[in-house]
């Protein structure tokens, strides 16, 4: 795959930043993290700081390792491992909780990745997620569908265009609807396996 904004971690950084809206939506979500939490693609770990006192461990992975060394510096009390969605290094029911924030637009195999989440949540556990999706409209689906390329490209993996919540629900998960929040391409919600 092709090295893009998203595996340099100090421009990954500046990005988040850039959108204090978004960085609001996903302090929301991972305040709403609760017992032994895995937070998926956790990246630079930004996130990680912002879990609360009902967390009792946090994991976090990360494909790219140059992202991971910054994590660590953020929260030396979190573990962290190299590893992709598809293929996560836990055992079965390892999880209360697992926190996916702007991920699965990149990650290669989401339907496997969303299944490996599965696998090692608890059967009462939750995914809590925040993603961006394909448009409603016609037009701007159409023009998603025609930036996708080259947007993949530039970012080393981003897709614009999923149906992120249409995969969840194919993975087996139900997303609960009181939770669910959209604005624009946004999407924010719990689901439950």
């Amino acid at each position: 795959m092709t090295r893009g904004v998203e595996q340099i971690p100090w421009a990954y950084d500046a990005l988040i930043r850039f959108f204090p809206g978004l960085a609001r939506w996903r302090s929301e979500l991972i305040a709403m993290a609760r017992g032994r939490v895995l937070e998926v693609g956790c990246g630079t770990g930004l996130g990680l700081r912002d879990f609360g006192t009902d967390v009792d461990g946090v994991w976090g992975i990360d494909p790219n390792i140059g992202s991971l060394h910054r994590a660590r510096r953020r929260l030396p009390a979190a573990g962290l491992a190299v590893a992709s969605a598809e293929q996560l290094p836990f055992a079965k029911a390892s999880f209360d909780c697992v926190v996916s924030s702007l991920v699965f637009c990149s990650v290669p195999d989401p339907l496997r990745g969303l299944h490996e989440i599965r696998r090692v949540l608890k059967p009462d556990g939750r995914l809590l997620m925040l993603e961006h999706v394909q448009a409603r409209s016609r037009f701007r689906a159409r023009m998603l569908d025609l930036l996708q390329p080259p947007w993949t490209a530039v970012t080393g993996g981003c897709h614009p265009n999923r149906h992120t919540e249409r995969t969840v629900e194919s993975a087996g998960f139900r997303i609960d609807p009181d939770t669910r929040r959209a604005r624009g391409l946004m999407r924010w919600f719990v689901a439950y396996p």
